[in-house]
């Protein structure tokens, strides 16, 4: 209560009358929070006019949720790539925020950079949680593999090898020949032709003839 000749005045709106206390009514929503009221009082004392203020922050306690606009639905990252989780929590008091991969445990950061790979492809589900209640939101995460040049780049360098070898093959062949001075040549057959002969001209008599 204010003295007799007080005015108060409680962010801008007056008092009804001198000595009267000065009300605010609002209905409270989470925009309210933190929100600072100020109070002012006047008092007039033989013609000086002393001023007193106050300040005073509204707390609004809410439950928790995640700003859509802030945290995407669904993501489309490439492989080996680094990337950051944009999701963000609101509430009073202020939740835990955590997105876990349904199926299992693993937990990926919120607002922290990470290195994100195929593994990483799923559906998440996105908890903000406090004493006021939880919120989920769901994001999907789509990693497309990189294309690898990894086998081409292994394809080129065999065949480089293969042509490399094959070359030192026939330079070393050649070295050989050289330095040798032989060459293969073919040998005549030397065995004898034979032929049939009649039992009479192997003995060298000619046959008798009757008279």
């Amino acid at each position: 209560m204010a003295g007799a000749r007080v005015q108060v005045t409680l962010d801008g709106v007056p008092a009804a009358a001198p000595g009267q206390p000065a009300q605010l009514q609002l209905n409270a929503t989470e925009s309210d929070d933190g929100r600072s009221f100020f109070c002012s009082a006047t008092l007039e004392v033989d013609g000086e006019f002393l001023h007193r203020n106050s300040s005073v922050q509204l707390r609004v306690l809410y439950g928790p949720k995640i700003d859509r606009a802030t945290c995407p639905q669904h993501l489309k990252w490439k492989d080996k790539t680094r990337h950051v989780l944009q999701c963000q929590a609101r509430g009073n008091p202020y939740p835990e925020l955590r997105c876990l991969k349904e199926g299992s445990s693993r937990e990926v950061p919120v607002g922290i950079p990470f290195f994100v790979n195929v593994t990483h492809n799923g559906t998440y589900q996105c908890q903000a949680s406090s004493s006021r209640g939880k919120y989920t939101l769901v994001v999907v995460m789509d990693i497309e593999a990189g294309s690898s040049h990894f086998v081409p780049v292994f394809v080129a360098v065999l065949l480089t090898l293969g042509v490399v070898t094959i070359v030192l093959a026939l330079m070393y062949v050649f070295r050989e020949h050289q330095r040798s001075g032989s060459y293969h040549v073919r040998e005549e057959s030397t065995y004898l032709p034979l032929t049939s002969m009649q039992p009479t001209e192997a003995m060298g008599e000619e046959p008798s003839r009757a008279e």
